[in-house]
């Protein structure tokens, strides 16, 4: 008989077969599901198919779209309201009450597009900009997506700095 202790576990004794299965073949047990062994290939998920960048690319073409009709618009407002403004040595006003029937009746059009350009920039700016954080967040043209967003919520800021700089260059000598 030898001293030496045990270096392990002694097996266990085996565990019954199932019924109705041959009593000659046993149960052993396999991998537990904490060994650091990978998985077997088989078991991995197939990879994802591409998502279509709809999305994205929709969300990118509003938001040009907005980006550059907006700024067209600015500069056309600017250069129409600025002649009809009243200018001081440090300030300028514009009030439409100090227009004279034939400028009021010139500047109505000029009017109704501003109306246009605040209405449809901020309706379509804010579609483009949902419509990329939804193209970003679910893969489905991210780039493009981000693109998006970037220039939607780029086009109000520059498109306010042309109108000023168009109404500043045209504004009456004080």
């Amino acid at each position: 008989m030898s001293t030496m202790p045990p270096t392990g576990p002694e097996p266990g004794p085996a565990f019954p077969a199932p019924q109705g299965a041959d009593p000659a073949q046993q149960w052993v047990p396999g991998p537990s599901m904490y060994s650091i062994a990978p998985p077997p290939p088989y078991f991995s998920a197939p990879p994802a198919p591409p998502r279509p960048r709809a999305l994205g690319v929709a969300s990118m073409a509003i938001a040009i779209a907005v980006f550059v009709l907006s700024i067209v618009a600015s500069v056309v407002v600017g250069m129409s309201a600025g002649p009809l403004a009243s200018r001081t040595a440090s300030s300028f006003s514009f009030n439409t009450s100090d227009l004279t029937p034939d400028q009021a009746a010139a500047f109505a059009p000029v009017a109704l597009l501003m109306g246009a350009q605040i209405l449809l920039g901020t309706i379509l700016g804010i579609t483009a900009l949902v419509l990329g954080i939804i193209a970003a967040a679910t893969k489905r043209g991210r780039a493009f997506g981000v693109v998006g967003i970037a220039v939607a919520a780029a086009a109000p800021i520059v498109s306010f700095l042309v109108y000023t700089v168009a109404l500043g260059l045209t504004l009456p000598p004080a």
